[in-house]
């Protein structure tokens, strides 16, 4: 009999009966080193949790930034008074207000995590009075209107524009007066007298005595280059020092050992910086004008 009993336990057994989540046991709360400021003022909000000792408690990075009260950096958590079976946390939000009166502070949920659940906890958080500094006669701020993104704008009178352009023509004849008169005074069509008026400017520069010898020679030999290109036909500055030789070969009232050693002075000077003493810049200068000259 005792056999049949036991047969019919194992072959009926109990129903089964449904666990309720087991919640992870917290205490929380949060303080306020002072609850009456001003605008601007740094307040410290200091949370404190306690949850089971393997739990990971992880704590909002910031306030909501859309209320009236800011973070100026995340907070600065630390450990509290740990015991064998629970954690301390702690951690310090640095605040500050922009607005006056009692003012809410929003803060998110704190994270509880262990290995098998987790758990939000919604803190129970003070409000800060933020008193305002102005006198009491003024403390009833209206606050101005919204303004729009883009204010509409009058449009500028015809007579204004009328007048820009009309300045804008001046400046711009007198530009092309000035242009015409330098060009037509740096051009006679004499190329002789071309020349004698760009060494006499080039003079005038003192370039040497400015400690620039190697531009002066250069620069004196490019005149004498024009002087030949704009003097001879066969002459053209696109030729290089050789080129420009050969070209003008046959031509008797070139001097062509003259031409010849002037290039080969200055051609290293103008495109390998080689150096040249003052001296011998003025001298260089004043053969490429002797050349003109000849």
């Amino acid at each position: 009999m005792a056999l049949a009993v036991a047969i019919a336990v194992v072959a009926c057994p109990f129903p089964a009966v449904a666990q309720a989540p087991i919640r992870i046991p917290v205490q929380a709360g949060a303080t306020l080193d002072r609850d009456s400021v001003t605008v601007g003022d740094v307040v410290r909000l200091t949370v404190r949790v306690r949850a089971p000792r393997n739990a990971t408690i992880n704590f909002p990075a910031a306030v909501d930034s859309l209320g009236p009260v800011q973070s100026l950096e995340p907070p600065a958590v630390r450990d509290g008074a740990d015991t064998v079976d629970a954690a301390d946390r702690i951690a310090v939000y640095r605040l500050s207000p922009w607005d006056v009166g009692r003012l809410q502070i929003k803060l998110g949920d704190v994270l509880v995590q262990t290995d098998d659940d987790e758990r939000r906890v919604t803190l129970p958080l003070p409000t800060l009075f933020v008193r305002s500094v102005l006198p009491a006669d003024t403390a009833l701020r209206i606050p101005k209107p919204a303004r729009p993104l883009l204010e509409p704008r009058e449009p500028m009178p015809w007579w204004w524009w009328a007048l820009a352009a009309a300045v804008l023509a001046i400046v711009l004849g007198v530009w092309w007066w000035l242009r015409r008169r330098r060009a037509g005074a740096a051009h006679t069509g004499d190329p002789f007298a071309d020349a004698e008026a760009a060494f006499d400017r080039l003079e005038r520069l003192r370039l040497v005595d400015a400690g620039e010898p190697g531009r002066h020679a250069a620069l004196m030999t490019d005149v004498a280059r024009r002087y030949l290109a704009a003097r001879f036909p066969q002459g053209s500055l696109a030729n290089t020092s050789r080129e420009l030789q050969e070209a003008l070969r046959g031509v008797g009232t070139v001097p062509h050992d003259r031409l010849a050693r002037l290039f080969a002075a200055v051609d290293p000077i103008k495109f390998a910086a080689a150096p040249v003493a003052p001296g011998e810049a003025r001298a260089l200068g004043a053969e490429a004008r002797g050349i003109v000259r000849a």
